[in-house]
């Protein structure tokens, strides 16, 4: 082929041009030879003497030593690549170089077939036993989804738990789903041992096709999702999907395993169609997570997700923003030393790319190789769609956000991210559209209320936008983003009195909280108080806001562009 795609990128011998979306990569004959070589072989070492005798002929007089690892760093410097911690080249000492992420994932093709792994029952006798239950479903669903990339679409957790104890028919739960199959079954703890039994049912004909029941003593549970998976995979005949991996990145210790299960649990609480986990449930699973790396120091999966908590803080204000993505940074980086096919280990640092470095580049790289290693991770897409949309890159930003509403079709996060999505493009028609299906299932929900509101007040429906995000603020009185949207939307629609009380309000906040100086700039902005708005986007910038980056497409910080403050921001920003 003369084309060959891996994570964000696009080489094309043919026209020898490397490419990342619509925009050309600058890079240089021998980096760009180099790659092409590397990618021609992936997965396998390409020595340093094949690479100096292609580059340099017989008879050049050159230092190929310096020479050669000069061309590398180039390439690693256009990929956004790190010698330490490779997504793309790695350096095999003494002998030369390999290629090691995934090909030919530009664009994420549409699954044949559709798993959705539903909560296993909780047989045991105790009910404390619960966290055991929803953690293996949990990692049932992201093994299946690393090994049946390509071929079978993944349903997301949080659309699957919906269903738990459900009365409705495998045709109905499958027909709400959108799948073609269903994983169920139950978990028995007594003592040591542990009872898995699954059942694989085709969900249109509703029939069962296979049963399976696993006796396992309970130091033997860390491989019964590789058992069960791959029963599952010869299952439904998929051809191409690997065979089983060994859990490297998994526990070695079952201590470490069950705080792993229960930090999960906890973690998990934000998937059950809530904005924000409490203070609480963040520090209870962080705790858990805590404990399973002082258990297994080696354990991967446990700082990928640890650093996915750390993420979390600092998007809610609860913690000081910098801080926590870098403590977050340090732990993905972790992650990803012990074992680089850590899907989560990848997402979290393109969070944190995004947020505290706005190193765009690199963000697309590491999200596309969380895509790569797991392609029904909603979670990445959804986080790649935001990015995308902060770049202006509406299509693209659209394609991953349908994409993360397919993989997780009830969960009301995701569907307000596509709305977001589609308000930052200006198409507010789309966004309301979003927004309402939202609210018609979750009246009270209130990310939805206050999305909605926003998008009504841009297409010019101010009585309607008031009336959703004074609800949003009465179901959160306390939330500073509340507060700030509906200032900013009492102030654009005449009642500036209004909008300053609600300022007023802001100052009373709790102090402990670290409330978002972009969203005041936002109220500021309503009120025509540019001086105020332009403070706050700077306090904003000093203190990485991880909400700053979308004044490069927030509609209703349009006033302030205008301004040279906006171009020397937008420089900054690296947008």
């Amino acid at each position: 082929m003369d084309s060959k795609r891996f994570g964000p990128f696009e080489l094309d011998a043919a026209s020898r041009e490397l490419r990342t979306g619509k925009t050309v990569v600058r890079l240089q004959e021998q980096p760009f030879e180099i790659l092409r070589l590397l990618l021609a072989r992936p997965g396998q070492v390409v020595t340093r003497e094949e690479l100096a005798g292609r580059l340099w002929p017989e008879g050049t007089f050159v230092d190929f030593e310096h020479s050669l690892n000069a061309a590398v760093k180039r390439l690693r410097a256009a990929l956004g690549d790190d010698a330490d911690n490779p997504r793309f080249v790695e350096t095999v000492p003494r002998r030369g170089y390999r290629f090691i992420a995934a090909l030919d994932r530009a664009t994420p093709e549409p699954m044949r077939l559709r798993l959705a792994v539903l909560p296993f029952s909780n047989l045991s006798e105790d009910a404390g036993q619960e966290y055991f239950t929803d953690g293996l479903t949990e990692e049932m669903i992201a093994q299946l989804g690393q090994m049946c990339r390509g071929r079978i679409g993944i349903i997301a957790r949080s659309s699957s738990m919906t269903f738990r104890d459900t009365r409705l028919r495998a045709r109905e739960v499958g027909q709400a789903l959108t799948a073609d199959y269903l994983l169920e079954g139950s978990v028995r703890r007594e003592g040591h041992r542990v009872r898995i039994t699954a059942r694989l049912v085709e969900a249109a004909p509703e029939t069962q096709l296979w049963t399976e029941t696993y006796d396992r003593q309970i130091t033997d549970s860390l491989s019964v999702q590789a058992d069960v998976g791959a029963r599952i995979a010869r299952s439904l005949a998929v051809e191409l999907v690997p065979e089983a991996r060994p859990r490297t990145a998994a526990a070695t210790s079952e201590a470490a395993y069950q705080e792993y299960l229960k930090g999960r649990y906890h973690w998990n609480k934000l998937d059950d169609h809530q904005e924000t986990l409490s203070a609480s449930s963040l520090e209870q699973a962080l705790a858990c997570f805590t404990r399973a790396i002082e258990h297994d120091p080696a354990f991967a999966a446990a700082y990928a997700v640890a650093a996915r908590v750390h993420i979390a803080v600092a998007q809610q204000y609860l913690g000081s923003p910098p801080v926590a993505l870098e403590r977050a940074r340090a732990l993905a980086v972790r992650a990803l030393t012990l074992h680089p096919g850590v899907a989560e280990g990848h997402l979290a640092l393109g969070d944190v790319r995004r947020m505290l470095d706005w190193d765009w580049r690199g963000a697309e790289a590491a999200y596309g190789q969380a895509i790569a290693l797991n392609p029904s991770q909603e979670n990445v897409h959804r986080r790649y769609s935001l990015m995308l949309a902060v770049q202006s890159r509406t299509l693209e930003a659209a394609r991953e956000a349908d994409l993360s509403c397919e993989l997780d079709p009830l969960n009301f996060y995701v569907r307000v991210s596509a709305a977001l999505v589609r308000y930052l493009a200006g198409d507010y028609d789309a966004a309301i559209a979003h927004g309402r299906h939202v609210v018609e299932l979750g009246p009270k929900y209130v990310p939805a209320r206050r999305l909605l509101g926003a998008a009504y007040l841009q297409a010019g429906r101010a009585r309607e936008a008031l009336e959703a995000l004074e609800a949003a603020h009465a179901e959160a009185p306390d939330s500073p983003i509340e507060i700030a949207w509906l200032a900013h939307a009492r102030a654009v629609s005449g009642d500036a009195a209004g909008a300053r009380r609600c300022l007023e309000r802001w100052k009373t906040l709790d102090p402990a909280r670290h409330a978002s100086p972009y969203h005041l700039a936002i109220a500021h902005t309503g009120l025509g108080d540019v001086d105020a708005a332009w403070a706050a986007l700077e306090t904003a910038r000093d203190q990485k806001d991880p909400a700053v980056a979308y004044v490069a497409v927030e509609p209703r910080l349009e006033p302030l562009r205008a301004d040279a403050r906006y171009v020397r921001l937008i420089e900054r920003l690296g947008l």
